[in-house]
């Protein structure tokens, strides 16, 4: 979420373990981790000797940049990768020192830690998933056979059974835990393409390096770098952004369910009004619907950082800096109001 939010809003809609992936540190910390991966390559390319390759990935784990002055280069350079690799070969000397970075380019470093990043994510928010879809099993095992009015169109409809509109809820959020495995896959794709998306300053040896900063990794090398086709990152994005429309979807009928009354469904511990101490205000299904809406909104300016000009453009890749953090964060958090809502549901449907 933007640094210049309150601190409630932050903790209302925030998510800081998601939050933490996208950290300064955690960006450095990538940069790192694929500086190593590309002197191994360039050792299996036979550029660099094995010892000379040793020495140098030792230097750069214990490598300690200075956040501040990457911070103030960046507004110069629009990226923080020409001021990281300054400072690291600033800090080195010896055999194969000159070869740090050598063939990679600042989107390379970016994008790749942002993969990781979303790798994390998907982690995080899986795990989660699984447990509200748990949630609203236990909530069908015991309310499943009450008696309940379909709403259609604003009216009542048939009657139906609570396990309906729980199923409804339930069954888009296990289909989104099903493509998780194939989500991973199309996520975590090993971005390396060089100066202009070529690797052309690698030569006959452009393969053996991916290859090897891949496996380094645990990515995929898709055979080519993907600087202007950002298929991994739309992905993510928008099955984080259906989670949170499912989300909201859930936070939606739960809302509208409590204006219709307690024939409908009761809960526990809902907000307290300022002015209205009697009520209790559905505030986690107010916040599903509101989360869902933003991820909708966000996801939009994904496909705006879609259409990247020629061989690669600062503004796009702005843009999905900016956006896809928040993104993450957003779904997260709706998974942990989610989770409180359904736990918070003491009945759904008739008294029988």
């Amino acid at each position: 979420m933007p640094n210049g939010q309150s601190d409630w809003i932050k903790a209302l809609t925030g998510d800081p373990e998601i939050a933490a992936l996208f950290s300064d540190r955690a960006q450095f910390d990538s940069f790192a981790r694929f500086e190593c991966a590309l002197i191994s390559g360039l050792a299996k390319a036979g550029l660099l000797g094995p010892v000379a390759a040793s020495g140098l990935e030792r230097s750069i784990l214990e490598f300690k940049p200075d956040a501040e002055r990457i911070t103030r280069a960046a507004i110069t350079d629009g990226v923080p990768v020409p001021e990281y690799v300054r400072q690291l070969r600033h800090s080195m000397s010896g055999a194969g020192s000159d070869l740090l970075h050598h063939g990679a380019t600042s989107q390379d470093l970016t994008d790749t830690a942002i993969v990781e990043a979303l790798l994390k994510v998907i982690d995080i928010v899986s795990e989660r998933l699984d447990l509200l879809i748990a949630d609203l099993d236990a909530v069908e095992a015991r309310d499943g056979h009450r008696p309940l009015k379909a709403i259609t169109r604003m009216q009542e409809a048939l009657d139906i059974r609570a396990s309906d509109r729980i199923r409804i809820w339930r069954d888009p959020l296990s289909a989104l835990s099903d493509r998780v495995p194939a989500l991973r896959l199309e996520t975590g794709k090993l971005q390396f393409g060089g100066a202009v998306g070529d690797l052309q300053a690698l030569g006959g040896n452009a393969e053996t390096v991916a290859v090897t900063i891949a496996g380094k990794l645990g990515l995929d090398w898709p055979g080519r770098g993907w600087h202007t086709s950002r298929r991994p990152f739309l992905a993510c994005a928008g099955w984080l952004t259906e989670l949170s429309a499912v989300l909201g979807k859930i936070g939606q009928d739960m809302g509208m369910m409590a204006l219709r009354g307690s024939m409908d469904i009761a809960f526990t511990g809902g907000g307290s009004s300022s002015a209205m101490p009697h009520k209790q205000n559905p505030v986690a299904a107010e916040r599903l619907v509101a989360l869902g809406r933003f991820n909708t909104s966000l996801m939009s300016a994904m496909h705006h950082a879609q259409m990247h000009e020629m061989e690669r453009s600062g503004a796009a890749m702005t843009l999905e800096w900016m956006v896809l953090p928040q993104i993450c964060e957003t779904a997260g958090s709706g998974l942990v109001a989610g989770r409180e809502l359904v736990r918070s549901v003491t009945r759904i449907g008739e008294d029988t």
